[in-house]
């Protein structure tokens, strides 16, 4: 059975059930007070009959979207996905659905396609991953006169709405923490010197040195490349005992260069990392010390800033505390 138009609809279960449409949509959005046993057959009818729900035509009728656009740069990247699990985790609660992109490559086709997306579906507001290679999206994205939530990074462009941490009170715990064991001729391992939460970062690492001397490094972001890099530190001053690094994957790269130059792990050389990405913790010989950033109540947090902005609420920018990990690399 189906509607004129090809579309199963409520009221065609419900007429396949003998139950009301409304008995029908309680039992597929699980509210109302229905049996166990009639609740599961007309979602195993919806299903039979191929029941789709239309949020795009509810939308129309309702003149309010229910779909939230999340942009971010890799959708293959653990730390992103545990942000968008935060983000589903609060959208399913309340009714919205994500429309998910990546912006890995962020061509003007791939923009104009992502843009094209959001007004398609009349997305009701927008969380993202900002970066300098997406600012050209900014107007765009703000001339749809929805709201945008910033996470992890903030650039003022897309607005005054994010949710972020204190990636300087977290540097500032991990260079104590190092600090406390002895070492003193600590290098800092970055890979973008422009980004702000990486700034941030150093500034912790520059402010605990007090006077020492400083040693940092900017490289690509592979285990690689920093494990090359820190050989060449290793050269530069062999009294080099502990990395702070502005990655898990840089720690890790420096670990590894470390334990080829046949440094006991950590008396004699220690790495700290930041973010905390399950790789971090599940190294057999040397889990990882690292900054936790918080990525899952970050996708929570951004969700439930959004839909304050679409109940018309303001809201003012959520800073996050990332705690220290210890773990035995330091």
């Amino acid at each position: 059975m189906s509607s004129r138009n090809g579309n199963v609809t409520l009221k065609d279960i419900g007429k396949a059930l003998n139950l009301s449409a409304r008995a029908v949509s309680n039992g597929l959005n699980n509210s109302g007070r229905l049996a166990p046993e009639t609740r599961k057959r007309i979602i195993e009818t919806a299903t039979r009959m191929g029941y789709v729900p239309n949020a795009a035509a509810r939308s129309l009728v309702t003149r309010k979207s229910r779909f939230i656009g999340v942009l971010i740069p890799y959708l293959n990247k653990s730390f992103f996905c545990n942000i968008i699990a935060g983000i589903g985790e609060v959208a399913g609660q309340n009714g919205f659905m994500m429309l998910l992109d990546s912006l890995d490559k962020p061509t003007r086709e791939q923009k104009e396609r992502v843009i094209s997306s959001l007004m398609q579906h009349n997305a009701a507001g927008v969380i993202l991953y900002p970066r300098k290679e997406d600012l050209e999206m900014a107007y765009l994205i703000r001339s749809m006169g929805v709201p945008v939530v910033q996470v992890m990074e903030y650039m003022p462009e897309f607005g005054g709405s994010s949710v972020t941490m204190d990636n300087f009170k977290a540097a500032c715990s991990a260079m104590k923490h190092l600090l406390s064991g002895g070492h003193t001729h600590i290098a800092y391992i970055g890979h973008n010197a422009d980004n702000a939460a990486q700034q941030e970062r150093f500034k912790g690492y520059e402010r605990c040195m007090k006077g020492r001397p400083l040693q940092f490094r900017y490289c690509r972001m592979t285990l690689e490349a920093v494990c090359a890099m820190t050989h060449e530190m290793f050269d530069e001053d062999p009294d080099l005992s502990a990395v702070f690094a502005a990655s898990d994957t840089a720690a890790l790269g420096a670990l590894r260069a470390a334990v080829e130059r046949n440094k006991l792990i950590p008396s004699q050389f220690a790495a700290v990392g930041f973010s905390d990405v399950e790789l971090a913790a599940n190294q057999i010989l040397y889990p990882l010390t690292t900054i936790v950033q918080p990525k899952e109540e970050t996708g929570i947090k951004a969700a439930q800033m959004l839909l304050e902005l679409l109940k018309g609420n303001s809201v003012s920018p959520l800073l996050l505390d990332a705690p220290l990990v210890i773990r035995k690399s330091s």
